[in-house]
């Protein structure tokens, strides 16, 4: 079982994201901006990230800096999640510290795939 943090403003695709793990025993917390992802991740410490790259208030890039920046939080893995799949806005958030990136509307076998390659790694913990 895996705690993921789903950082994403628009509602249905956070009900879409819950409704593709379902089945599964990971923990899923959502929120809808970097800002209370942040806020999400340094209660909960989750083992991986999901977050969209355009948010209001606090987009992507800025979370995953925030994210990175803390030492205790910033082996955590983040995944990107774009409507946008041009190889430059990979690139930028392979920059952020992202390690994976996944295009909208994605599958629940894209998720699954992320989740056991993210979350199987032995990370150490701060």
């Amino acid at each position: 079982m895996a705690r993921i943090v789903f950082c994403e403003d628009e509602v249905l695709i956070q009900k879409l994201f819950r409704v593709m793990l379902r089945s599964t025993d990971h923990e899923i917390y959502l929120a809808s901006n970097g800002i209370e992802g942040l806020e999400l991740v340094e209660r909960v410490r989750p083992d991986l990230i999901f977050t969209d790259i355009s948010m209001p208030d606090c987009d992507g890039y800025q979370f995953a800096d925030a994210i990175k920046a803390l030492p205790y939080l910033a082996h955590i893995p983040i995944i990107f999640v774009s409507a946008f799949a041009q190889q430059a806005e990979m690139e930028e958030g392979f920059r952020h510290g992202g390690v994976g990136y996944i295009i909208k509307p994605f599958s629940s076998a894209d998720l699954y795939e992320k989740i056991e390659r993210f979350c199987n790694q032995q990370v150490p913990r701060t």
